[in-house]
C-alpha cells in the first residue's frame, strides 16, 4: 500500500489521464485494434497465433481471480482514480496481457528496434499504471507479468513446435477443457475470453482450409479492410447487448445465464475476426491485384 500512496501522492489531472491511456493498452480494446490490423493486413499466421496467446492466458487469468479472491487497492484505502472495477486483485489482467503480447511481438520482430524499446515500455508502464489508478498492488502486477511472458510464449512455442503448419489444429485442443472450466468457474472473464478463443480458433480452421484469403493489398485497401472489420467487430460487441436477451435478467446480472449471453457474443466476435471478415473481404476485393 506505500508504494500505491507514493505512486498517487504524484497525482495531477496531466498525470490521471496519461495513466488512464496507458492502462489502456493491457485492456481488450487495445488488443482487439493490435489484433486486427496484424491479422486482416500484415501476417495472418503468426497473428492469429498471437491471439490465442493472449486469449489462452486471459483465460488463465480469469480462473485464477476466481480462485484468490483478493480485494483491489482502492477497496481497502487507496483511491480509485479509474472507475473501480470488479474481480479479484490477483493476479493484474492488464499486466498479464502486456506480458504476453510484449513476448511474443519482441521476438517476432526483434530486428526493429522501435518495437523492442515499445515492448520494454509496455511491460514496465502498465503495471506501474494499474498501481498508481489504485486498482493492484505491486505483487498483482508482478504475478500477472511474469504469468503473461510465460504463458504467451508457452502457447506461441505450442502452437509452432514441430510441425509448423498445424496451429490451426493445435489451437482446437484447448476447446474441451475450457468448456468445462467453465462449468465449475462461474466468472465473467472465462466465459468471455473462452468465447472469443473458442469463435478464433473455430474460424481460422475453417478459413485456412476453405476460404483462404491472402492479406497482401494496396495501402488503400488495408486501411478499407481494417475499418471495415472493426466497425462491424465493435457493433457485434455493443449492438449484440441489445439483440440478445440480456435484460430477462436484469434482477441478476451474475447469473450464469448473463455470462452464457457474454461466452455467444465473444464466441461471434471471434468467428467474425477470423472467418466472417475474411470471407467477406475475399469477396469484395476479389478483383484487386
Amino acid at each position: 500500500m506505500q508504494i500505491i500512496e507514493f505512486l498517487q501522492s504524484l497525482s495531477n489531472p496531466v498525470l490521471d489521464w496519461t495513466m488512464r491511456i496507458i492502462t489502456e493498452v493491457g485492456d481488450q480494446y487495445f488488443f482487439i485494434l493490435l489484433g486486427a490490423i496484424l491479422y486482416w493486413t500484415v501476417d495472418k499466421k503468426f497473428a492469429f497465433k498471437l491471439m490465442v496467446s493472449y486469449l489462452g492466458s486471459a483465460f488463465i487469468n480469469g480462473g485464477l481471480k476466481a480462485i484468490t479472491n483478493k480485494p483491489r487497492p482502492y477497496q481497502e484505502g487507496a483511491r480509485a482514480i479509474l472507475q473501480e472495477t470488479t474481480g479479484s486483485s490477483m493476479p493484474s489482467g492488464h499486466a498479464q496481457a502486456s506480458g504476453a503480447l510484449a513476448i511474443n511481438l519482441w521476438n517476432e520482430y526483434y530486428y526493429a528496434k522501435w518495437v523492442r524499446v515499445l515492448m520494454i515500455a509496455m511491460i514496465i508502464l502498465v503495471p506501474l499504471s494499474r498501481m498508481y489508478l489504485g486498482q493492484h498492488y505491486l505483487e498483482d502486477v508482478l504475478v500477472g507479468l511474469v504469468l503473461g511472458l510465460i504463458l504467451g510464449s508457452t502457447f506461441m512455442f505450442l502452437l509452432g513446435v514441430g510441425n509448423f503448419d498445424r496451429e490451426h489444429i493445435r489451437a482446437l485442443y484447448p476447446i474441451p477443457v475450457l468448456l468445462i472450466l467453465m462449468v465449475f468457474f462461474h466468472e465473467e472473464p472465462l466465459f468471455v475470453a473462452g468465447g472469443a478463443y473458442i469463435g478464433l480458433a473455430v474460424g481460422y480452421y475453417f478459413e485456412k482450409l476453405y476460404v483462404k484469403y491472402k492479406v497482401a493489398a494496396p495501402l488503400k485497401i488495408q486501411i478499407i479492410k481494417v475499418i471495415l472489420g472493426l466497425v462491424i467487430a465493435l457493433a457485434l460487441k455493443e449492438g449484440l447487448k441489445f439483440v440478445l436477451p440480456y435484460s430477462l435478467f436484469e434482477s441478476d446480472p451474475q447469473s450464469i445465464w448473463v455470462l452464457i449471453l457474454d461466452f455467444v457474443r465473444y464466441l461471434l466476435i471471434g468467428l467474425w475476426a477470423s472467418l466472417g471478415f475474411m470471407w467477406v473481404a475475399k469477396k469484395l476485393f476479389k478483383r484487386v491485384k
